[in-house]
C-alpha cells in the first residue's frame, strides 16, 4: 500500500544495535544484577511483538538480500563476550569475600600462619577483624559523646586486616592483607 513507510535506508542496524547494547549490559554486569537476563527476556518477548506490529503495519516488505552472517556484529559480540568474563571476574573478586576466604583457608589456617593440620574455616571471622585501642584515638578523632553502647570497652574491633595494638608495627597492614592484595 503507498501509506506504507519504505525500509529504512540502514535496514536492520539499529535492531541489531539495540540488541548489542542489551547483550553488553546483560553479560557485562549480570554478578552485579542477576535479574538482568530475565528481565531482557521479558523485554525481548514484548520486542518481538512490537517489531512484528512495526513490520507489517507500518512499513513495505523489504527487498530480501543474500547475507553469510550478521557481519560486523559477530566480533563485536566476541568481544563484548571476552570483555564480560573479565568483568565478572573482577566484580566478583572485589566486591565479595571470595578471595580472602581462599586466601584464609588454604594459607593462613594451616602453618606457619594458623595452627591447625589440614586447612579449615575455623577462626575465619576473627582473622577479618582489627583491633584498635580506644585510648590511641587522638584527640581530635575522639569521639566527645561516645554512645551508650560503647559503655566501658577499651578496645574496638573493625574489618580490616591490621597489626593489633603493641605490634612492632602497630596499625599497618599485616601480612594477610599483603596475600590477599598479591592473590587478587
Amino acid at each position: 500500500s503507498s501509506d506504507l513507510q519504505p525500509t529504512q535506508k540502514l535496514g536492520l542496524f539499529y535492531e541489531y544495535l539495540e540488541m548489542v547494547i542489551q547483550f553488553g549490559f546483560v553479560t557485562l554486569f549480570v554478578a552485579s544484577f542477576p535479574l538482568a537476563p530475565l528481565l531482557a527476556f521479558v523485554n525481548n518477548l514484548i520486542e518481538i511483538r512490537v517489531d512484528a506490529w512495526k513490520l507489517t503495519t507500518q512499513f513495505r516488505r523489504a527487498t530480501p538480500e543474500k547475507a553469510q552472517d550478521i557481519g560486523a556484529w559477530q566480533p563485536i559480540l566476541q568481544g563484548i563476550a571476552i570483555l564480560a568474563v573479565v568483568t565478572n571476574a573482577m566484580i566478583i573478586a572485589f566486591t565479595s569475600d571470595m578471595i580472602p576466604r581462599l586466601v584464609y583457608y588454604w594459607s593462613f589456617s594451616v602453618a606457619p600462619y594458623g595452627s591447625h593440620s589440614t586447612p579449615t574455616m575455623e577462626g575465619y571471622i576473627n582473622s577479618t577483624l582489627s583491633v584498635f585501642n580506644i585510648s590511641d584515638f587522638r584527640s581530635e578523632s575522639k569521639p566527645s559523646n561516645p554512645p551508650f553502647w560503647f559503655g566501658s570497652s577499651t578496645i574496638c574491633r573493625y574489618r580490616d586486616f591490621r597489626n593489633p595494638p603493641g605490634h612492632e608495627h602497630e596499625y599497618e597492614y599485616n601480612v594477610y592483607y599483603w596475600h590477599e592484595i598479591g592473590r587478587a
